[in-house]
């Protein structure tokens, strides 16, 4: 049956407006809906999902396109459909409700909701019929429907109870060691790797790449190879399973499975701009050249698949195509023979292609599909075969793959453009552009960033959070203002032009007006005239750096370039507010370690010199190359422009010299490429050359 749009059809979201035709009588969140709850006295069942999710959509055809569902929502709930995406403040608040109540969370995401938005019941995906284990969409309206109507007290303790345990997640306590903390974190992450696989955690297996960015820090700092093992591992598997995308490049959201072979199809922005953060740091450390192209690869997934031409990157490709989800990334036996002949076996052996399918009866896959699955380098595989050219053979294959897949339906993009996500996909191509010398990667981090300071920033401060086909909108949570200050951070040590840095500046000017808890620390995801029932502050990581480790790592940086105090101030009190948290949450801040460990082993390295020389080159190249991490690396060509910079030696002179602050002190200018490299050596820190290929094949 066709129905008349509903008022989500007005929406900007892609989520929502594909929601439009459900016989749901839908509202967007806003005081439309919530006044008709009061008005009615009537509960609120709010869904929230995005457009990526597989399970959102299963949500919709089971339960929201159904007539006797939709009867059942619009007698006795007024309904509201929320993007997680466009409002991450919401998403935040009521997930954090569904873990405190059931104990996980995930997406599609329900919460039930007195009409002043306080939760009574929360659950992620529901059936439309009951089972032994879980209760169905039918019975369960009727049953909240009647328990809103005659236990009304109970409701309203229940919801009551939630609000305060949510609170209570973020009490502060004793202070703990920061060294204590770090040591633990690694020690309590390591003891949970996969000998196996790879990663740090059962399945689902996602990036995780937070965790990958602190182990490694920690790994290098400390010498650990064996660390450092667990992340090329890790890393290795990512890579060259089936989470990867081996034609068009980009990571799928996660892995169902402990070996990384079966993803759940969706490929998100802020998965690609963190996996290419990771690998080029990875790259640093051992100079392994497959992570080079990892990292290049998911930077140019990014740059064609996703990107905005006003400027911007657009946010998420679905998990589903007409044929279901992952018919774009699947093969059949047949398929590889009818493009390949006589080469057929070589192809299988690479991707671990078979008849019977490699991935059959995982997760949903039918009989006979096959992801692409390497397990290893292919490049590698192809050059232990005899081949003549393995590049070259390897090359002809991808495109033969690439091409005939041309032939397939893309699945659906979500092409609205989120600030946050944006300043991360800006922070990756600015970093690997600097690492990897390549200027186009910095061209396009700096063409994003125009973009979003002129649409998303308004004259007075304000950033909004979303912008589509030509419309922004949405006022900015904290991640925003901070991710775009961190990203103008990055671009001003990739062009060594100050107004990046005045930017940040300005940024977190903004962000402490509006968002920052001056008597406890830390920043709160919402400013104070927010219509949630509380405000919360992200102190964990999720796929990407909480907005409080980001913030801790901004103002550190800040400090260090500036010298002001309030930076300092404020980072110890975000500091102190770590401290203070139940010890048993720190493997879930990771962020925050980062910068911790970087407290005592970042600094400054200035390089001075208005001539272009080839020495003033190669020691800027050997800067980028060399892990230094917390190091902020900057580049004055003026002397002018020396004079914001918190260091005892300013430039002098026109000629070259790399001035090196760290732990607390300065040393001497060094002035030439092999004076660096001895500098190099002398760190007490994993570099390059000295790290070997440790990764072996996976056992087969």
């Amino acid at each position: 049956m066709t129905h008349s749009p509903n008022r989500l059809a007005k929406e900007h979201s892609p989520y929502l407006r594909h929601h439009a035709h459900n016989p749901v009588d839908w509202y967007p969140w806003g005081d439309e809906a919530f006044s008709r709850a009061k008005e009615h006295d009537m509960p609120v069942f709010v869904s929230i999902g995005y457009a990526a999710c597989h399970w959102c959509h299963v949500m919709e055809t089971v339960c929201f396109e159904d007539e006797e569902v939709a009867s059942l929502l619009n007698a006795h709930f007024v309904s509201v459909k929320v993007d997680r995406e466009e409002r991450p403040d919401i998403d935040q608040v009521y997930m954090s409700v569904c873990q405190a109540m059931t104990g996980s969370g995930g997406w599609p995401l329900h919460v039930f909701l007195t009409p002043d938005k306080r939760p009574f019941y929360a659950a992620t995906f529901i059936p439309k019929m009951s089972s032994p284990n879980m209760p169905g969409m039918l019975d369960l309206l009727l049953y909240l429907a009647s328990v809103w109507k005659d236990q009304r007290e109970k409701v309203i303790e229940v919801s009551e109870q939630i609000i305060s345990a949510i609170q209570e997640q973020t009490r502060q306590g004793i202070l703990h060691d920061p060294n204590d903390l770090i040591h633990t974190a690694a020690r309590r992450l390591t003891a949970s790797y996969d000998k196996n696989h790879g990663g740090f955690s059962p399945a689902p297996k996602f990036p995780s790449v937070p965790v990958l960015l602190f182990l490694l820090r920690y790994a290098a700092i400390h010498k650990d190879r064996s660390i450092l093992d667990m992340i090329t591992t890790t890393l290795d598997h990512m890579a060259f399973g089936g989470m990867r995308d081996h034609l068009d490049g980009g990571f799928h959201r996660y892995a169902t499975d402990t070996a990384w072979k079966v993803p759940h199809f969706e490929k998100m922005l802020y998965d690609q701009a963190m996996c290419a953060i990771v690998y080029t740091e990875i790259w640093q450390v051992t100079k392994q050249d497959r992570y080079r192209r990892v990292a290049l690869s998911a930077l140019e997934y990014m740059n064609t698949f996703l990107s905005d031409a006003p400027g911007g990157f657009y946010s998420s490709e679905d998990a589903d195509s007409p044929g279901g989800e992952g018919a774009y990334y699947l093969w059949s036996y047949d398929e590889i023979e009818k493009l390949f002949g006589e080469d057929t076996p070589l192809v299988c052996t690479i991707f671990g292609i078979i008849r019977e399918g490699n991935v059959s009866g995982m997760h949903g896959m039918k009989p006979g599909d096959n992801v692409l699955f390497p397990e290893r380098d292919p490049l590698e595989i192809v050059a232990t075969m005899g081949v003549r050219d393995p590049e070259k053979t390897y090359v002809t294959i991808i495109d033969t793959l690439t091409n005939a897949r041309k032939g397939r339906e893309r699945p659906p993009l979500d092409d609205k453009v989120l600030t946050d996500w944006n300043a991360l996909a800006i922070w990756a191509l600015a970093f690997a552009g600097m690492v990897f010398h390549d200027e186009s990667l910095c061209i396009r981090a700096l063409s994003a960033a125009e973009f979003l300071f002129s649409t998303m920033v308004q004259p007075d401060g304000v950033v909004l959070h979303r912008w589509r086909r030509g419309q922004a909108g949405i006022a900015g949570t904290a991640g925003d203002y901070l991710n775009l200050a961190w990203a103008s951070m990055a671009l001003y040590q990739a062009t060594g032009n100050s107004i990046w840095l005045e930017r940040a500046i300005s940024l977190e000017k903004s962000v402490s007006d509006r968002f920052y808890d001056s008597a406890q620390g830390g920043y709160y995801q919402v400013s104070p005239e927010t219509d949630l029932p509380v405000r919360l502050k992200e102190m964990t990581d999720g796929p990407t750096l909480s907005v409080n480790g980001t913030g801790y790592l901004l103002l550190s940086a800040l400090y260090t370039i500036t010298g002001d105090e309030s930076y300092a101030q404020k980072a110890r009190q975000i500091e102190d507010y770590y401290r203070s948290l139940d010890p048993r949450m720190i493997t879930g801040s990771c962020a925050f370690l980062c910068g911790l460990v970087e407290k005592n082993h970042g600094g400054t390295a200035v390089l001075c010199g208005n001539s272009e020389t080839h020495e003033r080159d190669e020691i800027w190249r050997l800067l980028w190359s060399s892990y230094l991490p917390g190091m902020v690396r900057i580049s004055i060509r003026e002397r002018s422009d020396s004079s914001i910079l918190n260091i005892p030696a300013q430039c002098q002179g026109d000629g070259t010299a790399l001035h090196i602050c760290s732990q607390r002190q300065c040393h001497p200018p060094l002035f030439t490429v092999d004076e660096f490299r001895h500098y190099l050596q002398n760190l007490n820190i994993l570099q390059g050359d000295e790290v070997p290929d440790t990764v072996q094949a996976p056992d087969q």
